[in-house]
């Protein structure tokens, strides 16, 4: 079936509900192990519909957030889905606490149990309604940056339609683009400030009714973190600050002598090279038809995944007005696919695309037939090693997309990746303070941003632009807004990444094959284990970034100097 017959059924949440409660019930507390079973899996085919209809209402107002019908279903369902929380939480319990713990245990694995017992402490009915809230805000951030409209070179741009005028080889334009993007969120800031303010309150008031001490630990929680904290967390950012900061400082000073600017400002850092950033040699058409060929020489599964992406149209790719921001990929469950979204703008982000979220895509893809969908539910720093990794694994197929510019790309997403931890340690940092100082006001948490980004990024001269000088720049990060202390484990996974990449250059068979490993056991065990299965160093052990930098720095040595222009 392609995606535009799939077909959105408002759930019947007080069936699913009523359903639910009895089906726990038998969980817990059934004659038999084999009948507790069966209630597990029709609880887990309950949750699956609830999981399909929201994906696909999602999918459908991010794809048109004008569309009133998919909206004022989105509202709707975020209404819902903390009654099905509920649930879930029931379920944990019924696992857990019930008669049939060791049996669920031996059948699925201790880290099936971990991630049950992690999960009670994320809910209680008393936090419904500010879940509810939580919700509606998140939704509420999406649409306002979604209703981005961008007078400009004659022309109205979204936020995304912005970015290749931030990358153009004319100075002058990439400041007027730099302020006339930045500009239209400073108008936004008083709005931006109170979404946040009131975000920061009711996740803090949710981990104070579940009894934390404040909303971090429930923030880890919910993440599904079993085998890290907050503690390797900031042990993990020193790492960054102390190895990957000076290297990237580095980087941008060359990038500087490549652009000949001796004053260099935040817009002039969009563009790697003065004969321009790699661009992709054609149209949405063209690069998925070169995705299509790079995915069947690959392997045999890669083959047979893209081949099923493109017959089924599972993919909305180019960016056009009222579309929301930003790209995913997410999983339709009952229908066994996954799907991506993206905004095309004709810049080498557009093939990241295809190989990052196609990643996850993959991912989803090799694990469709795993049953019951908690056993192969993976923290989201392992989901991003399957993305982070394929963006490597795919290096040999660039020119078929970029031609001559393939060297330039080489080095942009070797030296963006780089350049990208600080930022993203910073993000984390960030959201700690905020989150351990819950009654900060908007200004201070400016404040502390710009003192946290001058650790990180002491490089970023704003050129006098008050919004961004005065520490503004991370409410653009959605994840900040939507997805609280995600940011850190695209940092996370990048390490990993990075050693499949240096892998790949020495031995491309052993490389794909634990990386197909690592695909295919995401969520049987938690991320520290995985790692060590699959032959790669935890980005939490002293010296593993200090030992995964040299291989990069080689890398960048042995491109053609000639054609890094």
């Amino acid at each position: 079936m392609k995606f535009k017959d799939m077909q959105y059924l408002r759930p019947d949440f007080d069936d699913i509900i009523s359903r639910g409660r009895e089906l726990v019930k038998s969980v817990a507390k059934a004659e038999s192990f084999k009948k507790s079973l069966d209630s597990y899996m029709l609880l887990d085919t309950l949750e699956k519909d609830v999981a399909t209809a929201v994906t696909l209402c999602h999918i459908r107002t991010s794809i048109d957030t004008n569309d009133e019908f998919y909206k004022a279903e989105m509202d709707y369902l975020n209404e819902q889905i903390p009654r099905v929380q509920e649930i879930s939480n029931l379920i944990a319990h019924a696992v857990v606490e019930g008669d049939y713990k060791e049996d669920y245990k031996n059948k699925f694995g201790q880290y099936f149990i971990d991630k049950h017992e992690v999960s009670l402490s994320t809910f209680a009915p008393e936090i419904i309604e500010d879940l509810v809230e939580e919700n509606k805000l998140s939704t509420e951030y999406g649409n306002l940056m979604a209703s981005a409209k961008i007078e400009f070179e004659g022309e109205t741009h979204n936020l995304s339609g912005m970015e290749p005028f931030m990358q153009s080889t004319d100075r002058e334009m990439r400041k007027k683009a730099n302020f006339a993007m930045w500009g239209w969120i400073a108008a936004k800031q008083v709005e931006l400030d109170e979404i946040y303010d009131k975000l920061v309150k009711v996740r803090h008031n949710m981990a104070r009714k579940l009894g934390f001490e404040n909303f971090i630990p429930l923030a880890y929680a919910r993440m599904g973190r079993t085998d890290w904290n907050a503690e390797d967390a900031k042990i993990y950012r020193e790492q960054i600050a102390n190895s990957v900061v000076p290297f990237a400082q580095k980087l941008y000073l060359e990038q500087a002598q490549r652009l000949g600017v001796d004053d260099m400002k935040n817009y002039d850092y969009n563009l790697e090279f003065l004969s321009g950033n790699p661009k992709p040699l054609g149209d949405e058409k063209y690069l998925v038809d070169k995705a299509l060929n790079m995915y069947s020489e690959l392997s045999s599964e890669t083959k047979e995944f893209f081949e099923m992406m493109v017959n089924r149209e599972l993919m909305d790719l180019s960016t056009k007005p009222g579309k929301r921001g930003g790209g995913f990929c997410t999983t339709i469950s009952n229908y066994g696919v996954p799907f991506i979204f993206s905004n095309f703008n004709g810049t080498s982000g557009d093939v990241d695309v295809l190989t990052h979220e196609a990643g996850h895509a993959f991912n989803g893809y090799m694990q469709r037939d795993v049953s019951p969908e908690a056993l192969s539910d993976y923290t989201m720093e392992v989901a991003e090693i399957h993305s982070m990794s394929m963006e490597f694994f795919t290096h040999p197929w660039m020119e078929g997309f970029f031609g001559e510019d393939s060297e330039k790309y080489y080095y942009a997403h070797v030296s963006s990746a780089i350049k990208f931890l600080p930022y993203g340690a910073s993000i984390d940092e960030f959201q700690e303070w905020v989150y351990t100082n819950p009654e900060a006001t908007p200004k201070e948490r400016r404040n502390k941003y710009r003192e946290i980004e001058k650790k990180y990024l002491p490089h970023l001269d704003y050129d006098g632009m008050e919004y961004l000088e005065n520490g503004g720049r991370w409410q653009k990060q959605s994840h900040v807004y939507s997805m609280p202390f995600y940011y850190l484990d695209y940092t996370i996974s990048q390490i990993c990444a990075f050693q499949y990449f240096v892998w790949d250059m020495k031995e491309h068979g052993a490389a794909w094959e634990n990386y197909m490993h690592c695909v295919k056991r995401a969520g049987f065990v938690p991320f520290k284990e995985l790692i060590k299965e699959c032959g790669l160093k935890s980005p939490f052990e002293e010296g593993c970034i200090d030992s995964v930098l040299p291989g990069l720095e080689k890398f960048i040595a042995s491109l053609d100097k000639n054609k890094i222009v």
